[in-house]
């Protein structure tokens, strides 16, 4: 009977790689190699199976909760590291690199690696069709942010944040492509409603795309580009001889460049990064609660004392403060989650 891996309960947990070894799931009972100790076979196997959920659902929170995409991709690293086709970490990595895109500097092609070396032998399939399903949707909320970033009054800035947007936009349809292609080879093994309708879906979003980069754009200039090709990672565009009466030209910015101050007009980033918010929270909730624990000690020593709390409205001020600043934050936070739950749980 093959080995499977487990978790000795014994051994100290801050040597995690010391704690694992295979078990044999037909014996009566196991050995640890490291601490010696006696273990039942199906404890030590839900004990490292009870790890790796641990590991993947602090990975989720630090990308879905907090909003750390860097963070989680290390994270979803370690349970490779410890199960290298863990289907959950393989895919949470590709989401993480798709969040962590900027407008300059892309990270879809080395998602689109990972997808292609993922395989979804020996996993859930249904699981493995809602993963790719959120990545889906991450890939058009991505085009969403990215098309904000770059246009003004729907007109691009410049030609060269139109050759950006075609880069990124031919980048996702050959992610959703291949998305398409592992679909189709799992519903010759498995026939699923799932991957059906998340096939039809992405067939849908891969028209759409094919539209939108075939047809011609204008920017804020009033001047019109088809699109030609892609090589060697760049668009190769053509101008047409179709115009718009625009006055944008006047005003329009030199988006890609530094201007004399050294600030770019267009930012990189293409998601928020919310992760200062959560950390200040959680400072300005600490600082609060130590200065009415100050204030609840002055109290105590003005009732037992009976003396004048000279400190006391200062410290009341400062705690009120701290409180309502944390407050703000705790609201602000609330907010970005409910976004982040519909980043997580959409599927449709």
């Amino acid at each position: 009977m093959a080995t499977k891996k487990g978790l000795c309960p014994h051994c100290s947990p801050k040597r995690v790689e010391r704690r694992i070894f295979p078990v044999n799931p037909g014996a009566s009972t196991c050995f640890c190699p490291h601490c010696m100790k006696e273990i039942e076979p199906k404890v030590a196997i839900d004990g490292y199976r009870a790890l790796i959920n641990k590991m993947l659902l602090k990975a989720d929170n630090s990308l879905f909760v907090t909003c750390d995409p860097v963070l989680a991709y290390s994270e979803y690293a370690e349970v490779i590291e410890l199960e290298a086709k863990e289907a959950h970490a393989l895919l949470g990595r590709i989401l993480c690199l798709v969040y962590m895109g900027k407008v300059r500097k892309s990270y879809l092609s080395e998602a689109l690696t990972l997808l292609e070396n993922t395989s979804y032998e020996g996993c859930d399939i249904d699981e493995f069709a809602f993963f790719l399903k959120k990545i889906d949707f991450a890939l058009d909320e991505y085009e969403s942010v990215v098309v904000k970033r770059l246009t003004f009054r729907d007109y691009f800035y410049d030609v060269e944040c139109l050759k950006l947007y075609w880069v990124h936009l031919a980048e996702i349809i050959k992610i959703k492509e291949c998305i398409i292609s592992i679909s189709k080879e799992m519903k010759k093994e498995h026939d699923s409603p799932q991957i059906e309708a998340m096939i039809n879906l992405v067939e849908s979003s891969i028209d759409h795309f094919k539209k939108i980069i075939h047809r011609d754009t204008f920017t804020a200039d009033g001047k019109c580009y088809s699109f030609t090709k892609l090589m060697y990672g760049k668009a190769i565009i053509s101008e047409t001889d179709k115009k718009v009466n625009t006055k944008l030209y006047r005003y329009r910015l030199s988006t890609l460049d530094e201007n004399e101050k050294g600030k770019k007009y267009i930012k990189d980033e293409v998601f928020k990064d919310y992760t200062h918010i959560v950390h200040m929270e959680k400072a300005f909730f600490s600082i609060a609660i130590m200065f009415y624990l100050i204030m609840g000690g002055f109290i105590a020593a003005t009732v037992l004392l009976k003396e004048d709390p000279i400190y006391l409205y200062s410290f009341a001020s400062s705690a009120g403060g701290s409180f309502i600043i944390a407050t703000v934050l705790y609201i602000l936070h609330i907010v970005w989650k409910l976004t982040l739950k519909k980043r997580k749980l959409r599927i449709d």
